[in-house]
């Protein structure tokens, strides 16, 4: 654990911050670290205790400078006697710099050095692996075989023996909903899944200058029973009978499709294709983004429900009068909500606040359109005492259009909707599948006494989370007062 009295300019601010950290399996690197928190919170007089989880942890100065912005945002934008921020380090990366403006250029492989060393903290035993795979990344060999190689690497960098923990985080659904726990883009044939992750970036550029085009259709009163509205064919209502907010478009009509990652019209055979190769090759380096990040989609739910989840029990025992909120990023959002899950049915946390979170849509739902069983966090607000607040934006193609592609699983051509709402992100299109679940936008959440004071909320953030080329999108635009604004507010921080 890093302490603020040890860490130069940060021992004089008036808002304490310090680290906790876990590594791929979720155990503690300090065993006494959370006895350690505990000291200082109490010596500090916190009273709440805000808990942030990102992904920028690839490079030490890169997760100084995030933290450190984190922390002046929440100094900027209100009190701060009584307030402590607790940094969760655990093995993660980012493909694209959070709030660095320097321009790293890529090597061949479309990488940088700082990518190369996050996948290896991602992967920590696959060191031969990475190296074959960046190698076949590097060269781009000619024909199908070896990008058969890759998808037989990628294959390697994730398995895990069938009985190792990890495999119950790799969705949403709940257990007993698909056997299956692996994606569909490692099973599937390699050229045809690079080749539609080749297509999606290309959406993904189109996307950045057309997103205003797509109706976000969200804003449908939320009501139940025989006064519910009519909705769209893809509507919430029309799936499963619930009424609540709307998903948007999806940002390419690939998604429509359950087989999103099928051949195009000019498979990589067609001799008309032109430039095909190297294309293809594009979409291998991205299923290598998406399958890296499939992994910490897995690492962040075993580290929040077997690492964190323990030591907030610990702090709560510890600090009965200090409040613990929850708030995250990403797939760190996705690693606190299944902390809160992680606790027991007499421990809650304060709030839980997920910014453009690593989860599906469904996350939440007691019960799936299409599907037997409930979403993987049905249930979370008995962990919470005041409101899950879930802020999305329909410009992050990151969660838009990638996360669906990723999720997909073998056999998704049965299904009567397309990859974007089976497999659809909350961080793209808010909660999906709950009964009268508000949707507000940023503006009308942050009026006071918006916010209910317990259950969930969806808050649109689109008109402020918005900046962002391809192919991520705004997935990491992030920085704003106002979303450290909405924390205060789902917190009841001054």
């Amino acid at each position: 654990m890093r302490d603020t009295r040890e860490t130069g300019d940060r021992t004089t601010s008036a808002l304490p911050w310090w680290d906790i950290g876990f590594d791929v399996h979720g155990d503690a690197v300090d065993e006494r670290q959370g006895d350690r928190v505990a000291e200082a919170v109490r010596e500090a007089g916190v009273r709440h205790l805000v808990v942030l989880a990102h992904t920028a942890h690839h490079e030490p100065g890169l997760t100084e400078r995030v933290d450190a912005r984190c922390r002046a945002l929440f100094a900027e934008t209100g009190g701060t006697d009584g307030v402590g921020l607790l940094g969760v380090r655990w093995p993660s990366m980012c493909f694209a710099r959070p709030e660095d403006d320097r321009k790293e250029q890529p090597a061949d492989t479309g990488l940088t050095d700082t990518d190369l060393a996050g996948l290896g903290r991602v992967f920590p035993e696959g060191e031969a692996t990475l190296a074959r795979l960046l190698g076949l990344l590097d060269e781009r060999p000619p024909g199908n075989g070896p990008l058969d190689d890759v998808g037989i690497a990628l294959r390697r960098l994730v398995e895990q023996p069938l009985d190792t923990p990890v495999h119950a985080y790799g969705t949403d659904l709940g257990a007993d909903v698909l056997p299956q726990t692996d994606p569909a883009m490692l099973i599937d044939s390699p050229t045809q899944v690079c080749e539609g992750f080749a297509e999606a970036l290309d959406a993904a550029r189109q996307e950045t200058d057309g997103v205003e085009e797509r109706s976000p259709e969200r804003f449908e009163e939320a009501q139940s029973g025989s006064g519910a509205p009519e909705v769209s064919e893809h509507g919430t209502l029309a799936e499963t009978g619930t009424a609540g907010p709307r998903p948007a478009d999806d940002p390419t009509q690939r998604l429509s499709r359950p087989e999103s990652l099928a051949p195009s019209e000019r498979p990589l055979r067609d001799p008309r294709a032109e430039s095909v190769p190297d294309r293809v090759w594009d979409g291998a380096r991205q299923l290598l983004c998406q399958v890296a990040s499939y992994a910490m989609r897995r690492h962040a739910g075993l580290v929040g429900e077997r690492g964190l989840a323990p030591l907030l029990r610990s702090l709560g025992e510890d600090l009965p009068d200090t409040r613990v909120h929850l708030v995250g990023h990403g797939e760190g959002a996705r690693l606190v909500a299944y902390a809160a899950r992680g606790l027991g049915p007499d421990e809650r946390v304060a709030s839980l606040c997920l910014f453009q979170a690593a989860l599906s849509h469904f996350a939440f739902a007691e019960h799936l359109p299409q599907l037997s069983g409930g979403g993987a966090l049905a249930g979370l607000h008995r962990r919470v005492k005041g409101p899950i607040v879930c802020c999305y934006s329909h410009h992050d193609l990151e969660l838009g259009l990638f996360f669906p592609l990723a999720c997909r699983r073998i056999g998704d051509g049965a299904l009567l909707s397309g990859a974007g709402r089976t497999w659809g992100a909350l961080g793209y299109d808010g909660i999906q599948g709950l009964d009268g679940s508000p949707a507000l936008t940023l503006a009308d959440a942050l009026a006071e006494g918006a916010l209910p004071s317990s259950g969930y909320v969806g808050v649109d953030a689109s008109e402020l989370i918005r900046e962002g080329g391809p192919p991520r999108g705004a997935h990491y635009d992030v920085f704003h007062q106002d979303l450290v604004r909405l924390v205060r507010a789902a917190g009841g921080l001054a």
